[in-house]
């Protein structure tokens, strides 16, 4: 994958400052900011400073997914931050160990249990934490099923100052402009945008079938990928949407599906595990890969030029060059997938550095409508999927086989 770390003498005013005079404060923070403000970033890079002031300081940074976790652990590489320094674990991981540190640093807080910040606090001598209220996506902890904490016990339990990041850098005006018609309230469109950055509208993208939005994605996945070496994700609601997605995939590329049934693909709870999955994909010589769960490797798949896979829950923290949300058809959002909210699709749609593609077949799902409403020539494309890829057959561009 790419490097994501944004060198030091890139960051803005607003970073550097709290860099150079919040973290000295010896005070308990939370940087605040909408998806795209560069919480991540200036995480990483405080802790960097910090290492660089005293060589013998102590820090664990807790993350929310295994996948963010590896993203932290590449950008660490890339700052060069000795391992002795830095542990950088998912929150089961601090649940489950008593050490105390110097510094605690935090990323996702909002999604986090009340008990795993008042372990924070009494663990280490400081907290930073990042997060964004906006992007909360959990009512309670998946395992403990601990409800998660509110904006004002995140300030009240940690005893910290807000410090707030006004500019997004990762989006695109467009984007921004479609993330503010599917959720009005947030008020994103009040925030700063970075000049510099080139605005590439979104993509609404209808198919007659799921079949042909996979293709779709596909030769637009494989363009990205070959002729500019970018990072490409396939984000999709949950496991058995991941599945679909990739079988679907297997099919057109002549391959032999994967089978969830098959015992010798399930774990030891009788669940799937994607580790056969992702062997299956090798094995076939396809380059896909799910991520998520333990499974995949984030910062290799990016690097080989894979396709990733994953789910909208695993997606949080991370972004991509180019992403892709399938199956955005109402009748694939039925009863069992109650969980899927505007906030959970806005959080899928703000990974995209540049380009954001959203597809369906059938009726569009009303999130989907809601973006729809508001489209005009200027900020969205609506692509009728069927049409170009018939053009694309009839001309000599198309590769039928998908041949990777």
């Amino acid at each position: 994958m790419s490097n994501w770390m944004i060198p030091e003498d890139k960051l803005s005013e607003e970073q550097r400052q709290f860099i150079d005079i919040e973290i000295p404060k010896n005070k308990n923070q939370w940087i605040r900011g909408y998806a795209g403000s560069g919480k991540s970033v200036l995480l990483a890079h405080g802790i960097n400073d910090l290492i660089r002031r005293n060589k013998n300081i102590n820090i664990c940074l807790v993350v929310f997914t295994q996948s963010l976790r590896q993203l932290f652990i590449a950008g660490a590489i890339e700052l060069k931050i000795p391992e002795k320094n830095l542990k950088i674990w998912t929150y089961h991981q601090f649940r489950n160990n008593n050490m105390t540190f110097d510094y605690i640093f935090c990323d996702e807080v909002q999604d986090l249990p009340k008990s795993i910040l008042e372990k924070m606090k009494a663990s280490a001598k400081y907290v930073i934490s990042g997060g964004d209220e906006n992007q909360s996506i959990y009512d309670a902890d998946p395992q403990t099923k601990e409800r998660t904490v509110t904006p004002s016990e995140i300030g009240n339990v940690l005893n910290a100052n807000t410090w707030d990041l006004n500019t997004i850098y990762r989006l695109t005006k467009s984007v921004i402009k479609a993330v503010s018609s599917l959720i009005p309230s947030m008020s994103i469109l009040s925030s700063k945008t970075d000049n510099t950055k080139k605005d590439v509208t979104p993509n609404l993208a209808k198919a007659s079938s799921k079949e042909q939005e996979v293709k779709y994605i596909l030769s637009k996945s494989k363009d990205a990928i070959g002729n500019s070496d970018e990072t490409v994700v396939v984000i999709l609601p949950g496991h058995d949407s991941v599945i679909e997605f990739i079988n679907i995939a297997l099919r057109q590329y002549n391959k032999n599906i994967w089978d969830k049934d098959d015992r010798s693909n399930q774990n030891r709870w009788g669940k799937p595990d994607f580790g056969t999955l992702n062997n299956h994909l090798v094995n076939n010589n396809v380059d896909i890969e799910y991520i998520g769960n333990n499974y995949g490797d984030l910062y290799n798949s990016g690097e080989k030029g894979k396709i990733i896979v994953m789910t909208y829950h695993s997606s949080k923290g991370l972004d991509f060059d180019n992403v892709f949300l399938p199956f955005m058809g109402d009748s694939h959002y039925e009863r069992s997938l109650y969980y899927f909210t505007d906030t959970l699709f806005m959080v899928g749609m703000t990974r995209s550095k540049l380009a954001l593609t959203i597809t369906y077949s059938g009726k569009m799902h009303e999130f989907v409508a809601r973006i729809a409403d508001s489209c005009n020539a200027d900020s969205c494309n609506k692509v009728d999927i069927d049409k170009i890829l018939n053009q694309s057959k009839n001309s000599n561009n198309f590769d039928d086989d998908f041949d990777f």
